[in-house]
């Protein structure tokens, strides 16, 4: 499978990396080397905190009687794949779940038996049970909150101008239909602010037309169709295994590793667990926070209702986990946060300013997972073995 690496010389060639992002930090905020020296944001998808952590000792799950597992071939209300036709007919929105064996398979959850990985990383580290997505918008919107912490929506990108019916509209719809992502997004993004700070990124990505709405950085004008090199999302654990890490990396899976119901795999845990060892086991381990977590909810169920605060959510509540030396040990975080709060976490430790309105209002992810006045823990590697077969991307 063909994938795709992005990194700030992409966009900006005449960027340097500094020799030392902890100095970097002191310089801008005028404080010692901060001990966070790289973050890694490994986003999978479309799963509700209910539908994944609904059992978890600790957490504020619910949990239905069914079970469905990962590699169940459900096609939910969240999912976009009849978004045209239903917009045609004025359906769009209707609630339909298909899941064949299941009767209602939007109110299941995934056994436990499956996410021994992620179960095991929470034990370990931190899980947060009050995570919800910063808009109720499906996928390649959420992901645009994830790198910009706004997407252009039927606010600021009105129904009737061009292109037509909105560019989020345009970018979700045209990718479903094998067409080339247009380039309408003009904001400034955490990558803009990081090169101008004279921070490195990089965005890891495996190109399938099954899975485009992590496309994400062709909306902008000014990195459409470009790259550092192609490789599929899994040469982040060669690179980091050969010492390169940027000091903001993003990480998509393969489809197979999504986690996406419909995927027809169960190996999305196992990915995120290579993920997780390949930094613990680096020299990166002593200042990097790894964050986990999934982009929407897709469909499933969640007992936790959303708050209102603007015209794109709050969205449902999702999963996170936060992994590093300095996270407190099988900590289950009960602080309100949002997608927004995953910038916040990165603007916070670089010294960066806020992009948004869920940037700006999001507490930031750190502030109650990680304790930087302790000594860094020594990483265990993540173990959790596979609970139903490999049938994902190659590591």
């Amino acid at each position: 499978m063909a994938g795709i690496v992005l990194t700030a010389a992409a966009c900006n060639s005449g960027s340097v990396a500094p020799s030392s992002p902890g100095l970097v930090n002191a310089a801008v905020r005028g404080s010692r080397p901060a001990k966070i020296e790289h973050i890694v944001i490994v986003v999978q998808e479309a799963r509700s905190f209910d539908d994944l952590f609904c059992g978890y000792s600790g957490a504020d799950g619910k949990c239905e009687k069914e079970a469905i597992p990962l590699e169940a071939n459900c096609t939910l209300s969240d999912t976009f794949q009849d978004f045209e036709h239903e917009r045609k007919t004025g359906n769009f929105g209707k609630e339909h779940a298909d899941c064949p064996g299941y009767r209602h398979p939007e109110y299941a959850h995934v056994p436990e038996t499956e996410l021994k990985q992620y179960y095991e990383i929470a034990q370990q580290y931190v899980l947060g049970d009050e995570m919800f997505s910063s808009t109720g918008n499906p996928t390649f919107e959420a992901h645009q909150y994830l790198i910009a912490a706004e997407a252009a929506n039927a606010e600021n990108q009105p129904f009737g101008t061009t292109p037509s019916n909105g560019c989020v509209y345009h970018q979700w719809v045209h990718q479903f239909n094998g067409g080339k992502i247009d380039a309408c997004f003009g904001y400034k993004t955490l990558a803009d602010e990081l090169d101008a700070a004279g921070l490195t990124w990089s965005y890891y990505r495996t190109a399938d037309s099954k899975h485009p709405v992590v496309n994400t950085w062709d909306a902008y004008g000014w990195i459409h169709g470009g790259s550092s090199g192609t490789s599929p999302s899994s040469a982040f654990l060669q690179d980091v295994r050969s010492g390169k890490l940027a000091s903001v990396t993003w990480v998509t899976p393969a489809f197979a590793d999504s986690d996406l119901s419909g995927s027809l795999s169960c190996t999305g845990p196992e990915w995120v667990a290579s993920v997780v060892n390949a930094v613990g086991e680096s020299q990166f381990w002593n200042t990097t926070a790894v964050v986990v977590l999934w982009s929407g909810f897709g469909g499933w169920y969640d007992h936790v209702p959303p708050q209102m605060v603007d015209y794109e959510g709050l969205g449902f509540r999702i999963p996170v986990l936060v992994v590093s030396p300095y996270a407190r040990t099988g900590y289950v975080d009960h602080v309100h946060l949002e997608t927004g709060s995953v910038l916040r976490f990165v603007e916070d430790t670089f010294g960066l300013a806020p992009l948004a309105a869920s940037d700006s209002r999001a507490r930031s992810l750190g502030t109650s997972a990680l304790d930087l006045r302790r000594q860094p823990k020594s990483f265990v590697p993540i173990q959790g073995g596979s609970g139903c077969g490999s049938r994902g991307a190659s590591r």
